[in-house]
């Protein structure tokens, strides 16, 4: 299975926490009937589809993932929602937009720009291809914040603090405000939107993780048995009381000066 399999994606991210996320960041866009909007980092196009159905069949919503295979689950879904017409989904990288500048109502860069190792040129280009006035809103983790429950926390840290790595941004959102400025936007909101699971269900967001967690450990270094045995005990966590997942996501709603 790879890391961005888009079944499971499907699965993780039709689930009540990330669907409120979803919620939230739609709610902050105020996306109207008529405008034009980009989803970076689209997935498999949940948000993107959702947007589609506010601007209607005079707006237009384009997704970009760096996955061939993410941008056709997108496809499908956008056809399955009955808004293929309203939506373009591509291939995309978040620092060179194939936009015209000055062309978007707004931006929306979910769990996208943790990834992004050169964060200045990703936000200049959300910036160019905007509307004065037009609105950028950003989720992201800092990874700081998860909690969970562990029978060893010690082990629990090594696996925490190796899995980060992966990420060129692990804890971006105390920066994003200095950056969001930087970049020509005015900072209107931030908003925490805490994901919590309090039992283990494999098609959960904490379920679908633990196994990419666990192998990106030992990618950066901590021993696979190690690993292992990290997953196992929280995968062995099915009785009531007995499991406990939280992670804060930060929403920044910008507008460009």
């Amino acid at each position: 299975m790879t890391r961005f399999d888009p079944e499971r994606m499907e699965r993780m991210y039709g689930s009540p926490p990330i669907a409120e996320q979803r919620a939230r960041t739609r709610a902050a866009l105020a996306a109207r009937p008529g405008e034009r909007g980009l989803d970076i980092g689209t997935g498999v196009g949940f948000l993107a589809c959702e947007l589609a159905k506010e601007v209607g069949a005079a707006g237009h919503v384009t997704g970009i993932d760096l996955g061939e295979e993410l941008v056709d689950a997108a496809r499908e879904k956008a056809r399955r929602s009955g808004v293929e017409d309203q939506t373009t989904f591509k291939v995309g990288d978040a620092t060179s937009l194939e936009i015209a500048d000055g062309s978007l109502d707004f931006v929306a860069a979910v769990q996208v720009y943790l990834y992004v190792k050169d964060i200045d040129r990703a936000l200049r280009e959300a910036a160019r291809v905007l509307k004065p006035g037009g609105r950028l809103a950003v989720v992201d983790t800092d990874w700081d914040s998860c909690v969970w429950l562990t029978s060893d926390r010690a082990r629990h840290h090594r696996i925490m603090e190796a899995r980060v790595q992966e990420f060129a941004q692990p804890h971006l959102p105390p920066m994003l405000p200095r950056l969001l400025q930087r970049a020509g936007f005015a900072l209107k909101s931030v908003e925490a939107i805490p994901v919590l699971n309090r039992e283990y269900d494999p098609d959960s967001f904490s379920g679908g993780i633990i196994d990419i967690t666990a192998k990106l450990a030992t990618k950066f270094g901590v021993e696979a048995a190690e690993a292992a045995a990290w997953a196992d005990d929280l995968k062995s966590r099915t009785a009531e009381g007995e499991y406990f997942f939280s992670v804060n996501r930060y929403l920044f709603l910008a507008a460009r000066r």
